[in-house]
């Protein structure tokens, strides 16, 4: 049980990064509607009430709201291909289902996220699937997704509620499938269900339904596994939200890993810092694309934007129950040694050498990629900027390693 909340957990910290990447104009328009803040927690938690009437078991309810959390997890796979071309409705089915063969039960969440656009109707189908080729948590999910997108994300009247329910029973048969139709309805009826939609703790909610009232501890070590294949897919998405980043995180990741290897580290720890290394960047999912594409200078209030992603990297790991070691060797890769970084403005000894490696990793990086308003810097340029940067930025001793180890 605790291993089945701590999985269940750490993929609802990683379903906000979806989260965050998905509420943006650019690919909202792509899509052609609008998904709203937590989406994914919200058809997890609608997905997980249905199952529950329809007598999943507990592993199967387990499943089905992990694939609730995912089920668009496709969307930003294949969003660089597609944008705009209206197949990417049938493109994200078939992406999310390759991302996630992976997972742990990966081929239930393979199906359920591969025919959450299917309906009774062929015509108002993603794939056009058999109706008999439809599994049932594909069925759930189909609705619970469709009622997402019709609340609001404010309070929900009895009016509101009742117009759902009218539209669910109208369109059954048509858009949805009668027996998660008929859950739908039985659950509908609790005021409890509405109320938890709207509460900032659906986590905690989730997690007593399925395992009872009791907590989690804060972090956990690393599982090797699946965290790593978790690690690469959300690095892999970090990277595809712009044409300038295409293999950002993992050349980041191997690269802070060479320098903590020059440094003696042992096999444990370069394993976590490179995994820290993927999940770097992961809340730079909540900036905009066109910030990210932009050929020029970013304006002021672009910057504080942007400057926001670390700050999102630290809550999505700690929510997730990564071990704080690892989660601020992630986010602390902004920090300066004369307190100048952000988001967090620490000084000195408050940053780590993890942290400090992770800095000048990421800056590595950066120099020598194209970005929108430069081309990429030679060998040789990279490392004479980051020497320049050497004491009130970053730590000189780790710098003058650093050019041994890149040269």
């Amino acid at each position: 049980m605790l291993q089945d909340a701590f999985y269940l957990r750490r993929m609802w910290s990683f379903s906000h990064a979806l989260d965050l990447g998905l509420v943006d104009e650019e690919i909202e328009r792509g899509l052609q509607f609008s998904l709203g803040q937590r989406h994914g927690e919200r058809v997890a938690y609608i997905a997980m009430r249905l199952g529950r009437v329809l007598k999943f078991s507990k592993e199967e309810l387990v499943e089905l709201t992990v694939a609730g959390l995912l089920h668009d997890i496709g969307a930003l796979g294949c969003f660089r291909a597609y944008n705009g071309d209206p197949r990417i409705l049938e493109k994200h089915c078939l992406s999310g289902a390759a991302i996630v063969e992976r997972f742990p039960s990966g081929e239930i969440l393979t199906t359920a996220i591969k025919y959450h656009h299917e309906t009774p109707d062929p015509l108002a189908s993603a794939l056009r699937a058999p109706y008999e080729e439809v599994p049932l948590m594909a069925r759930i999910l189909s609705l619970a997704d469709q009622v997402d997108l019709r609340l609001k994300r404010t309070l929900t009247s009895h009016g509101e509620r009742d117009e759902i329910i009218e539209w669910v029973t109208a369109e059954t048969g048509t858009l949805f499938y009668p027996e998660v139709a008929s859950a739908f309805k039985h659950v509908a009826q609790k005021e409890a269900f509405w109320l938890d939609i709207e509460q900032p703790d659906l986590l905690q909610i989730s997690l007593g339904l399925l395992f009872g009232q009791w907590q989690l501890p804060a972090t956990r070590e690393l599982e090797i596994g699946f965290t790593d294949d978790l690690a690469t897919t959300f690095a892999d998405l970090i990277d595809q939200k712009s044409q300038f980043t295409a293999r950002h995180s993992r050349s980041v990741a191997e690269t802070v890993e060479r320098l903590a290897r020059g440094l003696g580290w042992k096999s444990e720890r370069l394993h976590e810092i490179y995994v820290a290394g993927l999940l770097h960047d992961l809340g730079k999912l909540s900036v905009p694309k066109k910030i990210l594409d932009k050929p020029g200078p970013l304006n002021s209030s672009e910057i504080d934007i942007i400057r926001t992603h670390t700050y999102h990297t630290h809550r999505l790991l700690t929510e997730a129950g990564f071990p704080t070691r690892m989660v601020e060797w992630a986010a602390h890769h902004h920090e300066r040694l004369d307190g100048k970084g952000y988001p967090f403005a620490l000084v000195g000894d408050e940053i780590d050498e993890g942290s400090r490696l992770m800095a000048i990793a990421d800056i590595f990086v950066a120099l020598t990629e194209d970005r929108p308003y430069r081309l990429a810097m030679t060998l040789g340029e990279s490392l004479a900027l980051i020497q320049r940067g050497a004491g009130p930025m970053l730590d000189a001793r780790l710098v003058e390693m650093a050019k041994r180890m890149l040269s």
